[in-house]
């Protein structure tokens, strides 16, 4: 009996013991953040951009050369509002459909150029050489033909509502449908001019006096 009351007091003691290990253990765990598989930092996930970035494009190069007035020259759809180019020698030149509004074209030789389309509004031709020239469909409102060459040009529906013609030389010019409201006529040379409504005009070709 006494045997056995020893070896129950044996077990005792190393169940105690036993009992302070698993603590310590249990202890130590916990301090160091517990197990690799649960107590691991996980890094958090970089924000999804929603937003398209922002590209800067290119600028565009114009492969369109720049208008040069010159002999035969293209200008077509050229902006040379307000330029001045008195005295320019440039026979032949392509003004098709250009902006000439406002320009200074005193002086200037254009024998044959195309102006048809084009904007004259407000423009001055003082003595400027415009003989065969094509101005059909231009808009001249407000233009002044001082001394204007305009021998054989086609004014065919060429828009003069205001224009001045002074001393202007109209000799065989065709004006059929060509727009004169409050057009300023002053010594104009009238010379088998074809007028607006296609009758000759002065086919006498005399000077009008005022």
């Amino acid at each position: 009996m006494e045997a056995e009351m020893k070896r129950w007091s044996g077990l005792r003691s190393m169940s105690s013991g036993g009992t302070g290990v698993v603590l310590g253990l249990l202890l130590l765990v916990s301090a160091c953040g517990g197990s690799s598989e649960e107590g691991d930092l996980v890094a958090p996930e970089a924000p999804v951009v929603t937003e398209a970035p922002v590209v800067t494009e290119a600028p565009t190069t114009s492969t369109t050369e720049p208008c040069r007035p010159a002999p035969n020259a293209s200008c077509a759809g050229a902006d040379l509002a307000g330029v001045n180019l008195a005295g320019l020698i440039m026979p032949g030149i392509d003004f098709s459909g250009a902006n000439l509004e406002g320009a200074l074209l005193n002086g200037a030789m254009m024998a044959g150029a195309d102006l048809s389309g084009s904007n004259l509004a407000g423009a001055t031709l003082s003595n400027t050489n415009l003989a065969g020239a094509d101005l059909s469909r231009a808009t001249a409102a407000g233009a002044v033909f001082y001394r204007t060459n305009l021998t054989s040009a086609n004014l065919v529906l060429t828009d003069l509502t205001a224009a001045v013609l002074m001393e202007t030389d109209m000799k065989s010019v065709n004006m059929t449908g060509a727009s004169v409201q409050g057009m300023v006529d002053r010594r104009t040379f009238w010379c088998s001019t074809i007028y607006v409504d296609g009758t000759l005009k002065n086919d006498g070709c005399q000077i009008s006096a005022d």
